[in-house]
């Protein structure tokens, strides 16, 4: 018997030890995050920059633009120039041409009509020598003011066509500095769109590390939670195994005890018989006695203690417990005591007794109303389910509870209306 409850226990022992949670995944994902994020900061960077530089090339077209107006305008202002000088120009050759032909055609004049005879005639018609003086005077001075107008308005003519060569100069100069200014400004355009399209890339490479980022974070959620399903399962594990190995050391010290009890029997098998079966009693008791006790210490009492609290912690266990023990009623530590398992785990361990739904029974689940410090509304999703204490049933089947810590938002107290009764396990203390 001995050996056969030995080799069960190392049996188990060895089958529950293989159990543990397995992190690589979770591991190599966040690695896998960090490059992402690596990447991200990268071509943000380059972004950055890409963009400082369009910023910078904008100023920079801005200016030219503004250069290239002030050029348009100049250009403008020289062409009205030019055209103004290109009248005056026009009207004083105009001038000079009039007077020039009027000239011609004095002197024609006085040839056909032998105007030197005529002028000669006319300084020996004179009254007077005075008149014939004046009569010469006059005749020179008008041919001598028609040669000096004609004189100075060549010089006119000079000077306006030397403005004129200075104006288009200036047109030529302009219009040269125009054309500069055009392609600088065609130039940093280019610049400007290919750093923009170099933008819209770094920003492509951005968005698509993000999403490659948020789907591995999905994954590692995904991972940290089965991460933390196989930890729960290595907890239990181990704390069924710790019950297999504290059962084992006290059926081994049991054993040991009884075979000693038994030599000192056969010890004093010379005395006389009342005092051997006095002896035998006495051993059966204290070992019946022993065994009683090694029972008890690994088996929950079903009353616990007052003024001793297993589920201190404000959550939804903790309020169930200080609700019984203000009616006196002390609820015994249960293995585990999460509120989903107090249907399951209390009842096993003899702490709990269920019982029908009715008002000022436990009520202890995993469905969806009861998620426990779950972060999802999905049932089962909760590795706690939830626990609470019913206060009314309704005509619909549906009850009202009060509790406390429900989805780790809800204060002491707290009342629901209207629970569904589906998958949840109602009890009462023992």
């Amino acid at each position: 018997m001995k050996k056969k409850l030995i080799s069960s226990l190392v049996i188990s022992t060895i089958i529950l030890s293989v159990v543990s949670p397995n992190y690589e995944g979770v591991a190599d994902t966040s690695a896998d995050i960090a490059n992402q994020e690596v990447t991200i900061a990268n071509a943000q960077s380059e972004k950055d920059k890409a963009q400082s530089q369009v910023d910078s090339i904008q100023i920079k077209i801005d200016n030219l633009i503004k250069q290239q107006k002030n050029t348009k305008k100049k250009i403008e202002d020289i062409k009205n120039e030019a055209r103004a000088l290109n009248q005056q120009i026009e009207n004083l050759s105009q001038s000079i041409a009039d007077r020039t032909n009027s000239l011609e055609a004095q002197a024609r004049s006085a040839q056909v009509n032998n105007s030197s005879n005529s002028s000669f005639d006319t300084v020996i018609n004179s009254k007077s020598l005075t008149e014939a003086i004046q009569r010469i005077t006059a005749i020179a001075t008008v041919s001598s003011a028609n040669k000096q107008m004609i004189d100075e308005q060549i010089k006119e003519q000079k000077a306006l066509n030397k403005t004129s060569d200075t104006v288009k100069q200036n047109y030529n100069q302009y219009e040269n500095l125009k054309k500069n200014l055009d392609a600088q400004a065609n130039d940093l355009s280019t610049q400007q769109a290919n750093l923009r399209v170099a933008t819209l890339n770094y920003q492509a490479t951005i968005e698509a590390a993000q999403d490659k980022k948020a789907k591995l974070i999905k994954q590692r959620i995904a991972a940290e939670e089965i991460a933390k399903k196989e930890a729960e399962k290595a907890r239990k594990v181990a704390e069924v195994q710790a019950v297999a190995e504290e059962t084992y050391k006290q059926q081994t010290r049991f054993v040991k005890e009884n075979v000693s009890s038994t030599k000192n029997i056969s010890s004093t098998s010379s005395f006389n018989d009342s005092t051997s079966t006095g002896s035998k009693e006495s051993s059966s008791t204290s070992t019946d006695s022993k065994e009683s006790s090694d029972n008890n210490s690994i088996i929950p009492p079903k009353t616990g203690t007052p003024g001793y609290n297993p589920y201190a912690g404000g959550g939804c266990t903790d309020y169930v417990w200080q609700f019984f023990a203000a009616k006196g009623i002390y609820i015994a530590n249960i293995v585990n005591g999460n509120g989903g398992f107090w249907g399951t785990n209390g009842v096993t361990q003899g702490v709990l007794r269920r019982t029908a739904l009715a008002p000022g029974v436990i009520a202890s689940g995993f469905t969806d109303q009861f998620t426990g410090y779950g972060t999802s509304t999905t049932s089962g999703s909760s590795p706690y389910g939830h626990v609470a204490v019913v206060t009314a049933v309704h005509p619909d089947g549906t009850f009202d509870v009060q509790e406390a810590g429900y989805g780790g938002a809800f204060p002491w107290g707290n009342v629901r209306k209207n629970l569904s009764p589906q998958n949840v396990i109602f009890t009462l203390p023992n």
